[in-house]
């Protein structure tokens, strides 16, 4: 029999380590614009090779150019070299291909490559709701149906933390078994925040009470059983049906009363702030739409050039000029991370453009489904960068400020063979409500009806659901006396 005692053994493993200069870069394509302005503040107090760029006033431009012979002691535009830094030699204007050269020698293959970019374009600089419920997701099922399923649903979450799509419209738009949607589903019920991937108030009040262990208290069966009479306050007919006293009604409406509408309320930024549009799109003199990209609230970085003199000097101890050299390394770094944040914004408000050409043309009516997928093909990027770069960002329409994720939509199916986006639809359905009779309010299939006299095909739950997100309740409550 061999030796069971404690060894000690040594082999060599290949790991993916996130940089805190990776994580910088992915913390400022993310950031918004006043966010970013405090991150390159707090730069510019800790790095001393760092300085702003003063903007060139119209004055300037009108002033006489300079001589061609340089002055002994004005300063110079710092030019690295690799003949001036060795340590400078890797550093690449993209961060991801700088990093590819670093770890190419330890026998590098391409699947460790995608392997290693999935990880590093879903990493982001806080948590979110998609990581939050990611974490849980790893460890919920052992079936890679149900785990691709789990990714298709908290990739499907709305603002509120719903899953606002039918879940057969789902696998079948993205071609997996529904089955597995469906087990999923059960699993994201059970996940933290509760009510998460709730498909409408009533399931997520449910979820709530399941977590508690109330499901089968009056609550639960007010929810289940009296929902209607309920949000109509039929409190009586409530207790006939459940056959309680009223009181029990309304203790079971008290705890109700503390139960989350949003279960993804504490993930959610705060919108109680001046937002600063990256992107504005206007019709150009030649009839043409365009963006124009707003570039005041980044300033422009520079490395001193004042620290090229000193490395060149031989007064510098070796102590000295690595630190010297290792700045240098980390402000270059900044500069190429602000560069294309700048560039991938541009290139993402052009696509949106494009796309939606329609909305800018005629209003939301008019938005056309867009998935992030679609743009990241589009792009050449994994498409958790798509939503890095379009988390908090902001782009000023002749239909109002938008935010970049707001051109991201599902669609539904016209007669002609077309697709309307969500938000097209709801702009339908409240123009079908603020047009009924409030004498005789139309119930969801009757504006089902409708929408299908206007090209709409939508399913009756989907339009109860939308008329619920425009804060629109049941036709009987709508109904009133003339």
């Amino acid at each position: 029999m061999g030796n069971q005692g404690i060894n000690q053994s040594q082999k060599q493993v290949q790991g993916l380590v996130l940089t805190p200069q990776l994580r910088q870069s992915l913390r400022i394509l993310q950031v918004p614009a006043a966010e970013l302005l405090r991150e390159i503040s707090s730069e510019l107090a800790s790095n001393p090779l760092l300085e702003e760029v003063e903007p060139v006033s119209n004055e300037s431009l009108d002033a006489p150019m300079p001589s061609e012979e340089p002055e002994d002691d004005g300063p110079r535009e710092l030019s690295l070299g690799d003949d001036d830094f060795d340590a400078l030699k890797r550093m690449k204007e993209d961060w991801d291909e700088s990093y590819y050269e670093e770890i190419r020698s330890q026998g590098y293959t391409q699947e460790d490559e995608e392997r290693r970019r999935h990880m590093l374009e879903s990493a982001t600089g806080e948590a979110s709701l998609s990581e939050h419920l990611a974490d849980q997701a790893r460890t919920a099922s052992d079936d890679a149906a149900v785990q691709e399923a789990l990714k298709l649903l908290i990739a499907s979450l709305d603002e509120r933390g719903f899953v606002e799509e039918d879940l057969s419209t789902l696998a079948l738009r993205s071609g997996q078994p529904y089955e597995a949607v469906m087990t999923a589903h059960t699993l994201l019920m059970a996940f933290d925040p509760p009510g998460i991937g709730a498909r409408d108030l009533r399931e997520c009040f449910l979820a709530q009470l399941r977590q508690r262990g109330r499901g089968l208290s009056t609550a639960a069966r007010l929810i289940s059983d009296c929902w209607e009479p309920m949000m109509g306050r039929r409190l009586e007919e409530c207790a006939r049906i459940l056959d309680v006293e009223l009181d029990d009604i309304r203790e079971a409406l008290a705890e109700l009363a503390k139960l989350e509408t949003v279960p993804a309320r504490r993930f959610a930024r705060d919108d109680n702030r001046v937002v600063t549009p990256d992107a504005t799109v206007e019709l150009g003199s030649d009839g043409k739409w365009k963006v124009i990209m707003d570039d005041r609230h980044v300033p422009k970085l520079r490395l001193a050039p004042a620290y090229k003199d000193m490395l060149a000097g031989q007064a510098l101890g070796e102590k000295e000029r690595t630190y010297i050299l290792e700045r240098m390394r980390q402000g270059k770094f900044l500069i190429g991370a602000i560069e294309e944040r700048q560039r991938t914004i541009e290139k993402l408000a052009h696509i949106i453009l494009e796309r939606q050409a329609d909305f800018f043309e005629h209003g939301p009516s008019r938005l056309r489904p867009l998935t992030m997928t679609d743009v990241a093909k589009e792009m050449g990027v994994h498409e958790t960068t798509v939503g890095r770069a379009a988390a908090n960002k902001w782009m000023l329409t002749p239909h109002g400020l938008r935010e970049f994720r707001w051109f991201f939509t599902s669609g539904v199916s016209t007669s002609d063979g077309g697709t309307v986006a969500q938000e097209g639809v709801q702009e339908m359905i409240a123009d079908i409500l603020a047009r009924e009779n409030p004498a005789e309010p139309l119930a969801d299939e009757a504006i089902t009806a409708e929408l299908r006299k206007r090209g709409v095909q939508i399913a009756r739950r989907t339009v109860a659901k939308y008329r619920e997100a425009l804060g629109q309740p049941s036709a009987h409550m709508r109904r009133k006396r003339l």
